[in-house]
């Protein structure tokens, strides 16, 4: 059962780590690059520069550039919302998974004592917590470097959501006209 939880944990996060990781590489951009691109949308890396056309198409009013940043926002953030909830759970399950096998393998302590005599008994006793501690200790290493993986997930996520914001604020300022560029905040130093 640890085995199965591990497999299906280790494939989950690391797929989702993968797909942070090669669908969202334009969450790394810089502030001046994002406004060089609503400028330019074709200097953008794909994704950007089909975020930026499509919220530019509705752009004749600034309600309306909102609510397809929204839709934006839906395409990619409840999915790894999903996901994040999905591994959690799987997180959470490997340690108790681990503590029935402590369990378990008390019980068998018992069972020992109470059928045995002589010298087997130390036998099952030693099987048995042998068993119980294995099983807690393989719970905790399923879950420790998961629970540290599903963390960095949520820190790239939140890196995600910043960037929409960020785009959307950048955006939303262009449309009012008053987006400074570069070369005007250097005049005025």
């Amino acid at each position: 059962m640890l085995l199965l939880i591990a497999l299906i944990l280790y494939y989950a996060t690391l797929d989702t780590y993968w797909f942070l990781k090669t669908k969202t590489m334009f969450k790394d951009t810089t502030k001046a690059s994002l406004i060089n691109w609503l400028s330019n949308p074709n200097e953008a890396d794909e994704q950007t520069s089909k975020m930026i056309s499509y919220v530019s198409e509705g752009k004749e009013t600034l309600g309306e550039a909102r609510r397809r940043f929204d839709e934006i926002r839906a395409c990619f953030l409840p999915l790894i919302d999903r996901r994040i909830t999905f591994l959690s759970l799987l997180v959470s399950t490997a340690p108790l998974a681990g503590l029935l096998g402590t369990v378990m393998g008390m019980l068998t302590t018992f069972k020992g004592l109470s059928t045995s005599s002589g010298g087997k008994t130390i036998d099952f006793v030693a099987g048995g917590i042998s068993e119980a501690l294995i099983t807690t200790q393989t719970g905790l290493i399923i879950a420790i470097p998961a629970y540290i993986m599903i963390n960095r997930i949520v820190s790239q996520r939140d890196q995600l959501e910043l960037f929409f914001t960020t785009l959307e604020s950048l955006t939303m300022q262009n449309y009012k006209g008053i987006l400074e560029t570069d070369e005007e905040e250097e005049v005025i130093l």
